[in-house]
């Protein structure tokens, strides 16, 4: 689903880039039950694991986790449009936290599901 004035900040999860900071915001494309797609000026390469930080018009933001799966250069303007993939939702250190699903949960109509539940529930 496409969401209007969203956007992403995010950093690698490298160890040797933990102490690096959040890039600067850019454009959220759109949002779907297992992953997101954004623009930015800065080059990632395809499975590099990132924190994603995805904030909305209202000043809500949301932590996620996630692997870069596609990446499409458009070099005359100097951008990146991305795919990440989710990591899992669960309590292990490296999943994404399960109030990161809840919130994402709420941003779909009543009835829909957001991430595949059974397999959430199971991870706790």
């Amino acid at each position: 689903m496409a969401i209007e004035d969203a956007t992403v900040r995010f950093r690698h999860l490298a160890a040797s880039m933990f102490w690096s900071r959040m890039s600067p915001h850019f454009q959220l494309h759109n949002l779907s039950k297992s992953g997101l797609a954004f623009s930015t000026k800065f080059p990632v390469k395809l499975g590099d694991k990132l924190l994603l930080k995805i904030c909305f018009a209202n000043g809500e933001c949301v932590p996620l986790k996630g692997i870069v799966k596609w990446i499409k250069e458009h070099p005359d303007l100097k951008v990146f449009n991305v795919g990440v993939q989710f990591l899992p939702f669960g309590s292990h250190k490296e999943y994404n936290d399960l109030a990161s699903l809840d919130f994402l949960r709420k941003l779909l109509p009543n009835g829909s599901r957001f991430a595949d539940d059974a397999a959430a529930e199971q991870q706790n």
